[in-house]
């Protein structure tokens, strides 16, 4: 049975006209008619009598009209979740996080999501600074440490470790490091933002810094120029500790964990893609940090 015959004879019985269903489903009145004829025919039952002040039902078609109009408001209401699923799992998602994750590990995850979401749109401002959700109309930011005074709602994704790497050909061909004093006698590499944070018992402050600067990245090239030992976190440096590239140095101990968090702004109705990506995200992000 065509679903669409059943949809227009419960339009026509609803309405009375069939001029006035015509013009609500947007077909022809003569379209109309054909098809009730057609309807007709495939039951062979007369379902409507037609005379000069409408038209009203036969008890075929009183009874037919009780049995379809429940399914039909089933049929119609699921089709619209649908509709509206579909148009929602679609849009654009402003997302800013900090260089070194989106260089090593956001990318790959967005790839994925891409894949299986095309017509969401993704807009990344990679950078360190702490950017104005408003003036930059963002979604969703990644932050490495918890902001203090803001409304922002902020769930903790995973603690980072950030710990003393070097090359291993560094190693290879400096004095050998068994405990913290030792430190002393290399050239160290620090992030600005972490100077002076404490290192057990002693502070980095109190080691001269050869280099020192904002930027992950600059500090894994620092290291991988065989330049001296630098601050890193672990995520950053799988694949070189993998093939013995890198080394952690006096492995028994963290130079310090910080805290990874999704923010969003505060709000009751968080579009359903942006929320999908959240989700998703954040599950993803765990995994290919602490795996």
């Amino acid at each position: 049975m065509d679903f669409n015959l059943l949809k227009i004879f419960e339009k026509v019985a609803e309405l009375g006209s069939l001029t006035k269903a015509a013009k609500a489903l947007g077909h022809p009145k003569s379209k109309i008619s054909r098809d009730l004829v057609k309807l007709e025919n495939l039951i062979e039952s007369n379902l409507l009598i037609r005379g000069p002040r409408g038209i009203s039902l036969t008890q075929q078609g009183v009874h037919l009209l009780q049995s379809i109009r429940q399914p039909i408001e089933a049929l119609e209401s699921s089709v619209k979740e649908l509709q509206t699923n579909n148009d929602e799992m679609r849009g654009v998602i402003k997302l800013t996080a900090p260089e070194d994750l989106s260089q090593e590990i956001l990318m790959e995850l967005i790839n994925e999501f891409m894949g299986i979401y095309p017509s969401i749109r993704i807009e990344i401002y990679s950078t360190n600074d702490i950017l104005d959700f408003k003036e930059h109309q963002l979604n969703l930011a990644l932050r490495i440490g918890k902001l203090k005074d803001s409304n922002l709602i902020q769930k903790k994704v995973c603690d980072i470790e950030v710990a003393l790497f070097a090359s291993s050909q560094y190693l290879n061909t400096n004095e050998r490091i068994f405990k913290e004093d030792d430190l002393k006698h290399h050239s160290i590499g620090l992030l600005k933002d972490v100077y002076g944070t404490p290192l057990t018992k002693k502070k980095l402050s109190d080691l001269q810094s050869h280099f020192s600067t904002n930027s992950f990245p600059l500090l894994k090239q620092y290291v991988s120029n065989s330049q001296g030992i630098a601050t890193l976190p672990t995520f950053y440096c799988k694949k070189e500790i993998a093939t013995n590239i890198f080394t952690k140095v006096l492995p028994e101990f963290t130079y310090f964990k910080r805290s990874l968090f999704v923010l969003s702004p505060p709000s009751k109705h968080i579009p359903k893609h942006v929320k999908v990506f959240k989700d998703y995200i954040f599950e993803k992000l765990q995994i290919a940090i602490l795996s």
